[in-house]
This record gives structure tokens, sequence and C-alpha cells, in this order.
């Protein structure tokens, strides 16, 4: 039986990784798709002079890393695997599952 990925607490069920085909934002209650899941977490960032706060974490970042910051929310690493908080594809380093975030779910 596959678990589900919190997008948000990165908290895994048992079996293996398998992202939900349906999912709200944890903000809003939004319905995110798969190609805008960063950007839409984007809205939800509060700008302050040259910084920023996280909508999700509440993390103070500079303005300029604030979608690396929320790109690395989807970002799930479990010893030498890594896997994307949005769809479960599953990479063998963290550079790759940087690039697919990007090109995917942006």
């Amino acid at each position: 039986m596959p678990g589900e990925v919190c997008l948000i607490c990165q908290g895994k069920g048992d079996g293996y990784l398998a992202a939900s085909t349906e999912y709200k934002c944890t903000i809003c209650g939004a319905r995110i798709t798969w190609d805008d899941a960063v950007s839409h977490y984007m809205k939800h960032v509060k700008f302050s002079g040259n910084d920023a706060i996280c909508g999700i974490c509440n993390a103070k970042v500079k303005k300029t890393d604030i979608r690396n910051h929320i790109r690395s929310h989807f970002a799930i690493g479990e010893g030498s695997r890594y896997f994307c908080g949005v769809c479960g594809r599953e990479f063998v380093d963290r550079e790759s599952l940087s690039v697919h975030i990007m090109r995917t779910h942006e």
C-alpha cells in the first residue's frame, strides 16, 4: 500500500513514496495542479523591503532567494534517495531533483 507525501512537513506513510493526484493548498485550500505548485505558493509570500516571508514556514529569506526556498519545501531527501514532494518521482541526486521541480512544477 503506497504512502502519501505531505508537501509541507514531508511526512511519509507506510510503504513506498507516492504523491496524491489531488491535493489542496495547505494555506488557502485552493486546488493545486502539478504544473504550478511552486508558483501557487509564491502567491503566499509576503515581501518587506529586501526580505520575503515564506507563507509555508514563516522563514525570513532574502527576496532574491525566496523561489529557491519555496522549491526546497518540495524536495525530500531520504538517505541517498531524493523524491519530488509534488509527483513522487525519485532522483539519484538533489541537483536532478531541483531541475525537475523547476521544469515540471513551476
